[in-house]
């Protein structure tokens, strides 16, 4: 997420938000099939009804397949192709991506961690535009702010889960 998709501004004055999310654009990844690079486009997360972290991930896992917004698919590409959850990154130090170099593959919502990584999402997410970074346990987006509260509001043990996604380029593009 870089500046302006915050809506942040961007003079001198601005001190930089060390504490958002900002992985670096362009960065091809080896996780990719044959023909299809991967480059790194941003953090994304899925807010999933559990009690236990490997059934929030399996079930993230599915969401982030099927997601709104998901990358267009070159051939020889899946659904899966286009994200990594945070523990199966294949970087060996996720801060060459981002600076929070110590995210947690889930983490209960309303954890004090979770709060704060939620928050932080929350407040990168351009709600004015198409956002792809926050979804639900069937891979749809949050299309507003009161969308997400009421989500918060009627589920019990939400966890949050963190992956990291990638916009596909195929050979023949």
């Amino acid at each position: 997420m870089d500046r302006d998709r915050r809506g942040d501004s961007t003079s001198e004055t601005t001190p930089p938000l060390d504490d958002q999310p900002t992985p670096q654009i362009g960065e091809p990844t080896t996780s990719a099939p044959a023909g299809v690079t991967a480059y790194l486009d941003d953090i994304i997360a899925v807010l999933v009804p559990a009690d236990h972290p490997e059934v929030a991930q399996a079930l993230a896992t599915g969401a982030l397949q099927y997601r709104d917004g998901r990358p267009p698919l070159p051939e020889n590409a899946t659904p899966k192709d286009t994200f990594d959850l945070v523990r199966d990154f294949d970087a060996f130090d996720l801060s060459k991506v981002t600076d929070w170099a110590n995210l947690p593959n889930t983490t209960p919502a309303e954890s004090p961690l979770g709060s704060e990584i939620l928050e932080q999402i929350r407040n990168a997410i351009d709600w004015e535009h198409e956002q792809t970074l926050l979804y639900d346990q069937y891979g749809n987006a949050f299309e507003t702010p009161a969308a997400l509260d009421s989500y918060l509001s009627e589920h019990d043990d939400l966890q949050l889960v963190l992956a990291v996604g990638y916009h596909l380029s195929g050979s023949t593009e």
